[in-house]
């Protein structure tokens, strides 16, 4: 997805002003009309239940994401330079909304996990109705999710940033949802616009039925996700057109394959796509060379990157992955810069000077 329709921008702006205007009663009005029910109470607050081996395989994954995302907090800076104290102090954002798919209860995991890490206070699983599960509500037990909001799409985001006063969204979702997180940037933070499932799958010295698993997984999202197959190979390439011939479904995206003269080209056309996922098989060099990519699993297929190999599966699309990466910490934080005087200040000539060269004699004369 290379941007969002207007037309659905457009169709979302005036249920965002209406859930803004009318609040509970106009997203409980949405639920019924989009979504077939509305719930009884906009809060369900995490319980134990549901299936215990979905649960224990979900807070496994959760475990391996914590043990590598804790590493990342950032420490902040402090220094001393012309008779200031200089800090960069890194403070959580106090409440966040994560849109859930329904049933997609790894996407709360990959959410909740850094959300946690970032030491955010408040946190609301949004999602429809029907994705208000046992097991979800169970792991958000175990994850310290505040509430659950059983109400999905545009109008659920809307009552989680009007009226529980959140302060960033994340997550993934389809375009109504994407475009409601872009309208409502103008209020509160969010992670980015998360379009359709998309990879790229290189593959070098390397049996053409693995290194095509990961490309139909990922293909099985849906008609608008796409892969790409890149390889050296010719022969590698015919096989994996072949199985995908046999394999596609109605409801799959495309494969496009790329044959190319070796990791310079490979690596230059996957920087060009700026891809979701990048699956490398058989030539590990590529993964370390590929500057735009939202996520690269090694020798295994990109669904166990997805479930539990540690990294959150909520990735830049869309070609965003040219200047943002993958949610960590960060994305529920940010920097507060900080100046005391602790002697004199010895950048006074230069600071006055500035503020004459601007125009403005008030900063020049507080500056005295």
């Amino acid at each position: 997805m290379r941007g969002l329709p207007r037309d659905v921008v457009k169709a979302v702006e005036p249920i965002i002003d209406d859930v803004v205007a009318r609040g509970l009663d106009a997203a409980l009005e949405y639920s019924r009309r989009l979504d077939g029910t509305a719930p009884e109470k906009p809060l369900i607050e995490p319980r134990p239940g549901g299936d215990p081996e979905v649960v224990t395989a979900a807070l496994k994954a959760a475990e391996a994401l914590e043990t590598l995302y804790r590493r990342l907090l950032p420490s902040g800076a402090a220094d001393y330079y012309g008779g200031v104290l200089r800090v960069v102090r890194w403070v959580p954002v106090r409440r966040v909304a994560l849109y859930v798919p329904a049933r997609y209860i790894s996407t709360l995991v990959m959410l909740a996990v850094p959300a946690k890490a970032a030491g955010v206070e408040e946190i609301y699983a949004v999602t429809p109705p029907k994705g208000v599960t046992p097991e979800l509500l169970a792991v958000a037990k175990e994850l310290d999710i505040s509430a659950v909001v059983p109400l999905g799409g545009p109008h659920g985001l809307a009552y989680a940033v009007f009226h529980l006063g959140v302060d960033a969204v994340a997550g993934p979702g389809g375009l109504y949802v994407q475009a409601a997180k872009y309208v409502l940037s103008q209020y509160v933070g969010i992670d980015g616009i998360e379009g359709p499932t998309e990879l790229v799958v290189y593959a070098e010295g390397v049996d053409a039925e693995t290194a095509m698993r990961g490309a139909l997984a990922q293909l099985e999202h849906g008609p608008t996700s796409f892969a790409h197959f890149i390889t050296p190979d010719p022969q590698l390439l015919r096989r994996a057109e072949e199985i995908y011939a046999r394999e596609k479904t109605s409801s799959m995206g495309p494969l496009k394959t790329h044959l190319v003269a070796g990791v310079e080209e490979a690596v230059k056309l996957i920087d060009e796509i700026a891809p979701e996922h990048l699956e490398v098989w058989g030539r590990r060099e590529v993964a370390y060379r590929v500057r735009n990519v939202g996520a690269v699993s090694v020798d295994m297929p990109s669904p166990y990157l997805d479930y539990a190999a540690g990294i959150s599966h909520v990735l830049p699309t869309g070609g965003s992955a040219r200047w943002r990466g993958i949610i960590t910490p960060h994305t529920f934080m940010k920097p507060i810069g900080m100046a005391e005087a602790v002697g004199p200040l010895q950048l006074l000539d230069a600071a006055r000077k500035l503020a004459e060269y601007e125009g403005f004699p008030y900063h020049r004369k507080a500056l005295q």
